[in-house]
């Protein structure tokens, strides 16, 4: 017959061992169950990043658009201002009226980088041959 302490060593290690081995099993496990999120997840975020992309290029694409419409619609008053025939004193746009549009070239000159004048808003200038 086996010793009896022996038989008590090797019963605890077969439950050592047992235990050991379900902890082997439950962790291969859990690794495994992280592994298939992480390709799930993956597969959602690569997903959502061609969603992105997409809305991105759309984004940029509108961005152009509406910059060359801005440069445009500002080159064509600047063209418009510089080029008008100098008015009489009679058809003279009002002080206020005079101001807006003055502050509105201004505007237009700061937006696309080129220096404003150094116009006063409340001075018009005198018409020519007065």
């Amino acid at each position: 017959m086996i010793p009896l302490p022996y038989m008590l060593g090797a019963l605890v290690a077969v439950f050592v061992f047992g235990c050991a081995n379900g902890y082997a099993i439950r962790d291969g496990s859990a690794k495994s169950a992280a592994a298939k999120a992480y390709k799930a997840a993956e597969g959602r975020r690569i997903v959502m990043q061609g969603q992105i992309d997409v809305l991105s290029a759309q984004y940029e694409e509108e961005r152009r658009r509406v910059s060359s419409i801005n440069i445009q619609r500002t080159n064509t008053i600047k063209e418009f201002y510089r080029d008008a025939p100098a008015v009489s004193a009679e058809c003279a746009l009002p002080d206020p009226m005079y101001s807006l549009l003055v502050n509105s070239v201004r505007d237009a000159n700061v937006s696309t980088g080129e220096p404003s004048s150094a116009v006063s808003s409340t001075s018009k200038p005198t018409p020519a041959g007065h």
